[in-house]
């Protein structure tokens, strides 16, 4: 953490209190979290996204805006997993004087995925294992403040993954094992690649900072051009000027790519816009690589979109 960030944080430690005259506050790092935690704990606490769309967290700078934000929370939830790199620093001098609790620490070893011999921590792509891991989030933050965790919404929102998921499965059984390849700017989508059985060619690895090697764009263009691939993706947070490069390599080797929408990686999309809520995002990247894939854009069920939209999980007139 910058010097001068750090003094700001213990200045403002020293002198603000939680915020709790008018209730309760949790501080989420990002949407992924804050999305299903309101969720949970609606009526219970208000639940603050730090981040908001588009903003990516493995390379965000937390302002004096932030500070001042996490201290005056009850309680502040993260990713862990070096996600939120910039912000680790803060987390810890967080500890000790309020509630803090990362994802990671509810998720168990046999549950995480290794990419370059690093812990991944695009977690919240596999929608079973995260919302297992929001559920025990925020029954923790509900001990620590003195909550009630509504157990009818727990199981609603486990529901609601668990349908999402078998949606999924089958937008892609219609996909030939040899033509699930999606290449996209980084390596965000490992953990719904394993769940869906999609190889993912990433551009650039775990984390948006790492560099952008032509060995690597020459490798992409010939897997482009040689397994007569569709489209390759762009990400909301995630510079594109390598995905560009991609492009442009495969139009030398006499491939046209289509056009589709970035991929919602490591933030929702802006309120009103299909990956703006946690299952929006997951159904609009489904539909997006299904479309990669195989040419045809599948389409949500109604019991589906009725379920999501019922429970407030999903804006209405999404996908329809």
């Amino acid at each position: 953490m910058p010097r001068v960030l750090a003094s700001t944080f213990l200045f403002v430690l020293g002198f603000v209190g939680s915020a709790t005259a008018e209730g309760v506050t949790v501080s989420a790092t990002t949407r992924m979290l804050s999305d299903p935690l309101s969720y949970l704990l609606v009526d219970q606490a208000e639940v603050v996204p730090l981040l908001g769309a588009g903003v990516d967290p493995h390379t965000y700078q937390p302002t004096r805006k932030d500070v001042r934000a996490l201290a005056q929370s009850d309680a502040v939830v993260y990713h862990g997993l070096l996600f939120e790199a910039q912000l680790l620093g803060l987390m810890e001098q967080l500890r000790g004087r309020k509630p803090v609790h990362a994802a990671e620490d509810f998720q168990t070893a046999e549950t995480l995925l290794f990419i370059e011999g690093y812990e991944d921590p695009h977690t919240w792509h596999d929608p079973i294992l995260w919302i297992d891991t929001v559920v025990d989030v925020a029954g923790a933050v509900s001990d620590d403040l003195e909550l009630s965790l509504s157990q009818p919404r727990a199981q609603t929102l486990r529901e609601a993954a668990v349908l999402t998921d078998a949606w999924i499965n089958d937008a892609f059984a219609r996909v030939p094992q040899n033509q699930r390849i999606v290449v996209s700017a980084h390596d965000a989508f490992s953990y719904y690649g394993q769940r869906y059985g999609i190889q993912l060619e990433p551009l650039l690895g775990l984390s948006t900072a790492s560099e952008t090697k032509l060995a690597r764009v020459n490798e992409l263009v010939d897997l482009i051009a040689t397994q007569d691939i569709s489209a390759v993706f762009s990400e909301t947070s995630v510079e594109s000027g390598g995905i560009a490069a991609l492009r442009e390599g495969a139009v030398q080797r006499g491939v046209e790519l289509r056009a589709l929408p970035p991929l919602f990686s490591d933030a929702l999309g802006p309120e009103g816009q299909p990956g703006s809520s946690y299952f929006g995002m997951l159904i609009a990247n489904t539909i997006n690589m299904v479309d990669a894939t195989s040419g045809a854009r599948p389409s949500l069920p109604p019991s589906l979109y009725n379920f999501l939209t019922a429970h407030g999980l999903l804006a209405k007139g999404s996908f329809q």
